[in-house]
């Protein structure tokens, strides 16, 4: 009996030493690896399904995620820097359908609030589940942050709005009916759905329309890229005549120069500043086609949901600004599809 004491009592010994160095080390874990704790936007106060224009800069975050002041210039759709949403709406405007415009047509005013609902709105492949994020309008190097201490970034979120992704993927116009010359839907094409509209309803189908800034037709990136390469070719093809060179000469310098021609990217520079210095650069394409991104010429895609972007390479920063380009121009050298994209989920080392 003495022995089974003896036993019993060892037992319950290991025991409580098992269970005190268990929490013991699991003490030291939570201190030598802490949780991390992004930036979300999500404390800010925002109605569902809708977006803010703030009228002055304003902070997020807290003392366990970092704090940042967010910058903003202007108002409504005179503002650069950024704004705060949680839009998620993903397909073409109906008012700015022929088949679907009210009667009477819309004001100038109202068909901007119409494209404001792509413009200010996230696109991802399913519903969003971050809640309140930020749009960035890149115009006039407005859109950065800075933080109240400098930090090393670990990461961020970034995503297309849903304005820039049907641009890119569909174009301006979207129906049935692809003309190849003009690389550009018809208007007056069939009729089809409304993408990312799931009902088999034919009545809710028809011709949709959603102009570039200006009012512009935008085609799609793909798009874009063959209109380069006709151009192309068809310049070789007149050099050639004209410095006195036969047909067949002419149509295979035309062939080899549209057959080199790659185009049609947007991208996002990301930059960082620690007093006042450039700390570096990060890069980062929102769409791009094949052969286009030297580092990565296989990369072929229109982002449709968040990615993370490592910053960690900027090192320690107290600014960090977003700037946006194309080689998708007008002659003047804007931008043909909107200078705008989604933030999220900042991670400070």
């Amino acid at each position: 009996m003495m022995i089974k004491n003896i036993q019993k009592h060892i037992r319950i010994s290991v025991a409580i030493f098992g269970l005190v160095l268990l929490n013991s080390c699991k003490d030291s874990l939570e201190l030598q690896i802490p949780y991390p704790n992004d930036i979300t936007f999500n404390e800010l106060s925002l109605d569902r399904f809708t977006y803010q224009i703030p009228t002055a800069p304003f902070t997020a975050g807290d003392n366990d995620s970092g704090i940042i002041t967010v910058n903003v210039v202007g108002t409504g759709n005179n503002f650069s820097g950024f704004a705060l949403s949680n839009k998620n709406f993903r397909s073409y405007p109906w008012d700015l359908s022929p088949d679907f415009a009210p009667i009477g047509g819309l004001t100038a005013a109202e068909e901007q609030a119409s494209i404001n609902t792509t413009a200010f709105s996230v696109y991802t492949t399913e519903p969003n589940k971050t809640q309140n994020y930020l749009v960035g309008n890149t115009e006039g190097d407005n859109a950065f942050f800075t933080l109240s201490s400098p930090s090393t970034i670990a990461h961020v979120l970034i995503a297309n709005t849903s304005y820039n992704y049907l641009l890119a993927q569909y174009g301006a116009i979207y129906s049935d009916d692809y003309d190849s010359v003009t690389e550009s839907y018809l208007i007056d094409g069939g009729k089809t759905s409304n993408p990312n509209i799931e009902n088999p309803d034919s009545d809710l189908e028809g011709r949709f329309r959603l102009p570039a800034p200006g009012g512009f037709d935008a085609v799609r990136l793909n798009g874009f890229q063959n209109l380069e390469r006709d151009a192309a070719g068809l310049a070789a093809y007149d050099a050639v005549i004209n410095a006195g060179g036969t047909t067949d000469e002419a149509e295979t310098a035309k062939d080899n120069a549209e057959d080199n021609v790659y185009a049609g990217y947007v991208k996002l520079t990301i930059e960082g500043f620690l007093n006042g210095s450039s700390t570096g650069t990060v890069d980062w394409y929102l769409c791009v086609n094949e052969e286009v991104d030297i580092l990565n010429p296989e990369h072929d895609y229109i982002l449709n949901d968040w990615q993370k972007v490592d910053l960690t390479s900027l090192g320690d920063v107290d600014k960090v600004l977003f700037k946006m380009s194309s080689d998708y121009i007008h002659t003047d050298g804007r931008m043909v599809y909107s200078p705008m994209f989604c933030l999220d989920g900042i991670r400070l080392e």
